[in-house]
């Protein structure tokens, strides 16, 4: 089978000899829109080859509710519904949609099937939605601002019989899949916020209860997307809710029933049609799109044509078995999702209260600290200027904090997180975490604190310890529920292995540094498969470390000519591209700024997404070049060798 990434690279293809469930759903979340084709040897596609390629992928059953389209179920062999596009006169063009977007749970995977492409025209055209979301939300921010807000509400006025000259003319039986008027109005009545009338002639009009407009979508089974999405069929009602029942004018709304200005609609219009991507079909072509990504239309036709559709709700679970790096089957991965990837450093802050308080204001809500860090007591007083000023709750953010070098031993780890929440004035952190995978000398709380990398005497000394049985005093202060998660920062793979042998709370998260320079695939790949989520610290490479004389001007990544090339094509900034590069190869990348408008700037990755093309140019700038090497910097500075990554 050849696939074709058809945002990215249209004229070209990569073979699958058999595209299952788990590449299907990361080849989708990662690319939006899929052409697939029979191998050129071989004859197209025919519905009921189509229809076992679907079924084959282990879609779960989606109920076609509330579509305003009519359909006809065509017949084939595999055990899924394939039924016809959009049959509305081929002289009409249906405008861009998300797929039932004017319900509550839309269907997640779109697939369309070309038994017969038209003479001219019927392209089945793509925009990717986050393009629309970026476009509207630079050029009419106060729209964009009110639907976020309130959503939309559609309204439709549905005959009692399919109405085939319509665009829109799906009788009220077959969009409810009902078989009479009364078991109709108990499914209506059951929605709460919508409203519905029957009118004289027979037809029942149906105002939509306030329906989400613009959506962030997150994950998708363990892939980073993170992206927002103009995700409704607002432009769709807007030009084509239009019969001799329904005025498009008034088709749909705010959510808080204010009227939607036409002259911003038209622009959303004109900017989807400017740049849609048109595929002329051939025969046996399958389009497959992720419906929270993609929009799609129909260009106007002449001549025959049967396009076929189906759609389906999220990917059944599977039923593979997953282990971790020491054979241990893994059946929890839910640490690997978070509702916002963004995270904040406090490391080397020249004023960290108003720091941290300003990047709430900004949307913070993951901060990493540490008591290496020595700033936890204005830490804190940031977090809590914040919660008294009402900008955010304590459970609305993620706090984590770390076990530093000299408090391994059992009985200190407990003492250590003890000081950790008394400086940042915390009943309890999110995540605490071991530092390093080093053991040094204790120092007393009371005669140096943070004690840094040396003792009493200026000297860095090593100490046997048993970090399994710190791992087990971690673990303690869990059941204490003084922290919510524990993990480990700077570990190898042995160390992660070494954990996980004796854990019995497992690690929820991995922090290492990592940036173009220091890619770390594979100890990424290896924590995820374990279940533990990577943060990525030092995200935009060298700058930091060069006042420590730990980089020069010449590891500077934002004057990178690859990265500013890419600035260019998505007009982005430097840091804005290596932060999204850090999010789409599963991350979570800590950065910090003491500039309000940085703060802000840098949260600026969801309204774009790098191609296969641009991540793998970024990934060639690796050369496996650390930073933060405790190998180099502490015989150096303490006269002590230690390395840990070799």
């Amino acid at each position: 089978m050849r696939v074709t990434r058809i945002f990215e690279d249209l004229q070209g293809h990569e073979s699958h000899s058999n595209l299952g469930q788990d590449d299907f759903v990361g080849l989708l979340a990662k690319h939006k829109a899929l052409l697939l084709r029979s191998d050129e040897d071989q004859n197209p596609f025919n519905v009921d080859e189509f229809a076992e390629i679907i079924e084959d992928l282990r879609l779960s059953k989606y109920e076609y509710v509330g579509g305003a389209a009519p359909r006809r179920l065509i017949p084939v062999k595999a055990n899924v519904e394939v039924f016809t596009a959009n049959e509305a006169p081929p002289d009409q063009l249906i405008p861009f949609h998300h797929e039932l977007a004017q319900v509550a749970d839309p269907p997640q995977y779109i697939f369309f099937y070309c038994d017969l492409p038209s003479e001219t025209g019927g392209e089945t055209a793509l925009i990717d939605s986050t393009l629309v979301y970026r476009f509207v939300a630079d050029n009419f921010p106060q729209f964009m601002e009110k639907l976020k807000a309130h959503g939309a509400r559609y309204k439709r006025t549905l005959p009692a019989e399919d109405d085939k000259e319509s665009p829109i003319g799906r009788s009220f039986y077959n969009a409810y899949q009902v078989d009479s008027k009364i078991e109709l109005e108990k499914k209506l009545d059951k929605i709460e916020g919508l409203e519905y009338e029957w009118q004289p002639e027979g037809n029942l009009t149906v105002i939509t209860e306030p329906i989400p407009a613009v959506r962030m979508i997150e994950q998708q089974h363990n892939h980073a997307i993170y992206q927002w999405t103009f995700h409704n069929s607002v432009i769709a009602a807007f030009l084509g809710w239009q019969d001799s029942r329904n005025d498009r004018m008034n088709a749909v709304c705010f959510g808080n029933n204010d009227p939607m200005d036409p002259n911003v609609l038209d622009e959303i219009a004109k900017f989807m049609d400017d740049n849609k991507v048109s595929y002329q079909w051939k025969k046996g072509d399958i389009f497959a799109l992720n419906n929270r990504l993609v929009m799609h239309s129909r260009n106007a036709f002449t001549g025959p044509r049967r396009v076929y559709a189906a759609m389906f709700g999220d990917a059944l679970p599977s039923d593979q078995v997953k282990r971790d790096g020491v054979g241990q089957i893994v059946k929890d991965f839910s640490a690997l999702a978070v509702s916002d990837p963004t995270t904040f450093g406090m490391w080397r802050l020249t004023d960290p209260e108003e720091t941290v308080y300003q990047a709430i204001r900004a949307g913070y809500r993951r901060f990493d600290s540490a008591c290496d860090y020595g700033n936890e007591m204005a830490t804190g007083r940031g977090i809590a200027r914040a919660i008294v000023d009402g900008i955010v709750t304590r459970e609305e953010l993620y706090i984590t904090t770390k076990l530093w070098n000299t408090y391994h031993d059992p009985m200190h780890v407990p003492m250590a997180l003890d000081r950790c929440l008394k400086d940042l004035g915390l009943d309890y952190v999110d995540e605490f975490l071991i530092h390093f995978p080093i053991s040094m000398e204790f120092v007393p709380f009371e005669e140096k604190y943070p004690p840094e990398w040396s003792n009493m005497d200026g000297e860095m000394v090593l100490v046997k310890n048993d970090i399994n049985a710190t791992w087990k005093a971690m673990e303690e202060l869990v059941y204490a529920n003084k922290t919510k998660h524990i993990g480990i920062s700077n570990f190898n793979c042995q160390h992660i292995r070494q954990i996980l042998s004796i854990a019995r709370i497992r690690p929820t998260s991995l922090q290492i540094e990592c940036h173009p320079h220091l890619s770390q695939e594979m100890l990424i790949r290896f924590a995820r498969e374990a279940g533990i989520r990577v943060s990525a610290f030092s995200c935009l490479g060298g700058a930091s470390y060069i006042s420590l004389d730990m980089a020069t001007s010449q590891d500077l990544l934002f004057e990178n000519a690859i990265i500013l090339e890419i600035c260019r094509i998505h007009k982005k900034t430097a840091a804005q591209v290596m932060l999204r590069w850090a999010v789409q190869r599963n991350t979570l990348p800590i950065n910090k700024s003491s500039s309000s408008v940085r703060m802000t700037e840098n949260r600026g990755v969801f309204d774009f997404y790098l191609t296969k093309e641009e991540m793998k140019a970024i990934d060639s700038l690796n050369k496996n070049h650390r930073y933060n090497d405790p190998g180099h910097f502490c015989e150096g500075g303490m006269g002590t060798f230690c390395p840990i990554y070799e």
